[in-house]
């Protein structure tokens, strides 16, 4: 009998279905009309059994293709927020590639498979349909073309945290008793470690969302999401100020009240004794030195960017000053507080110790290296919104670092491609 060992199976199933008792009697019966009887009822019975055993093998095979459109569609969706930025043509391939995959168990009776992928409603509804032609199990013909769809949308919570260490544990990490509070945003690790979101005592994360590459350990409000996609760096195409002669060199400021302007501050600023010292509008160059706040002195930028370059340029805000910064509207450093160059060494480290830093106001962009928040208190409770996208970052003592995300309230722009797109399936 030439058939594949899936038919044959079935075939012996059947025959196998029929009690042995009703065999037997039947051949030892020398009757001839119970023998035709039932060599002609048994054509019928198998016939029936055959149908109703492609009819329930077509159900099991549509719901491989349903599973497979499905897959597509979620992995695909966890993807969007790249579309958005205009990785449309990834997104989709993505989508046909997960689908593919699913199908590829099943066995010889589907044939040519084939994945369409869609985006649509402004790239957040990514549809993904698959087709597969069914050969009956029984009887090779009529084949049966199958058919599913299935819909993701991609919603959720803007980032306003995003570590962009690749490999390394603990990129996003709170101790002792510190707090990190997003609660309508989303904290994001791109490490792959297992411990890439890591709290440690009594110190929790809370946001509206939170995503690792890798895995997590600690306290977290709500339970986060691990295995999530690396989201691309958000500015990673944003042109550096350019950097001129030197406008000061090793400017220290100690007490008084000082208005600074814009210009090249080779070897940093120093702001201490007590200064009271505000950025004009514009863009500050902090060339080869550090910007350092301390012994009680205040700092206030209303408009003002602040680009690091070099060795040594870092941040660093000491316990008793006040620390107050809104982003420029306008200009190369448009809605950055701070820019790191991409070009500056690693293992340098940038510091918030200040226990009265009420407003951070804009995004805080510090691609190689570390922040440190250090403090007692709250951090930019007063902000409209505040974003940090850095190599990583690390919360300690009783600090609590808010992130609010009140974007609609302020006219400082937000940087693009910093929605998460956390994704269901559509009906």
């Amino acid at each position: 009998m030439d058939c594949s060992l899936s038919r044959c199976s079935v075939w012996t199933q059947i025959i196998l279905f029929i009690p042995s008792k009703l065999l037997r009697a039947f051949s030892g019966d020398r009757r001839g009309n119970v023998g035709i009887i039932f060599a002609l009822s048994l054509v019928p019975l198998l016939g029936i059994s055959g149908i109703a055993i492609d009819y329930g093998m077509m159900g099991v095979y549509r719901g491989k293709l349903q599973a497979a459109a499905d897959t597509g569609a979620l992995q695909a969706g966890r993807e969007l927020r790249l579309a958005q930025m205009g990785s449309a043509d990834s997104v989709l391939s993505i989508a046909r590639n997960y689908a593919l995959s699913s199908l590829n168990g099943a066995d010889g009776l589907l044939s040519n498979a084939a994945v369409d992928a869609a985006l649509s409603n402004g790239k957040t509804v990514i549809t993904v349909s698959v087709t597969a032609t069914y050969t009956p199990l029984l009887f090779k013909s009529p084949r049966v073309q199958l058919s599913a769809k299935a819909s993701a949308s991609a919603v959720g919570y803007p980032i306003c945290a995003l570590a962009l260490e690749p490999a390394a544990a603990k990129t996003v990490y709170a101790q002792t008793q510190a707090q990190v509070t997003a609660q309508f945003c989303a904290v994001q690790a791109n490490s792959k470690d297992p411990h890439a979101i890591y709290t440690h005592g009594a110190a929790q994360l809370s946001a509206g969302a939170i995503c690792s590459s890798g895995g997590v350990k600690g306290k977290f409000a709500p339970k986060p999401i691990t295995d999530c996609p690396v989201v691309q760096d958000p500015l990673a195409s944003r042109p550096a100020p350019s950097v001129g002669a030197c406008a000061h060199t090793n400017q220290i400021v100690s007490g008084g009240t000082l208005t600074l302007m814009p210009g090249v501050y080779c070897g940093g600023l120093h702001v201490t004794a007590g200064a009271s010292v505000t950025l004009s509008p514009g863009v500050y160059v902090m060339s080869g030195g550090p910007l350092k706040v301390d012994g009680g002195s205040s700092f206030t930028t209303n408009g003002a960017g602040i680009f690091l370059t070099g060795a040594g340029a870092t941040l660093w805000f000491g316990q008793d000053t006040t620390i107050n910064l809104t982003a420029p509207t306008s200009g190369p450093l448009a809605g950055l507080l701070f820019y790191e160059d991409r070009d500056a060494p690693a293992g340098q480290a940038h510091y918030i110790y200040s226990d009265n830093a009420p407003t951070l106001h804009g995004t805080i962009y510090l691609p190689k290296n570390q922040l440190y928040v250090e403090t007692s208190k709250d951090v930019s409770r007063a902000s409209a919104f505040t974003i940090v996208v850095a190599n990583s970052l690390f919360v300690s003592k009783a600090s609590n670092l808010i992130l609010n995300s009140n974007y609609k309230s302020s006219d400082i722009p937000v940087p693009g491609g910093l929605n998460p797109g956390y994704v269901y399936l559509k009906n």
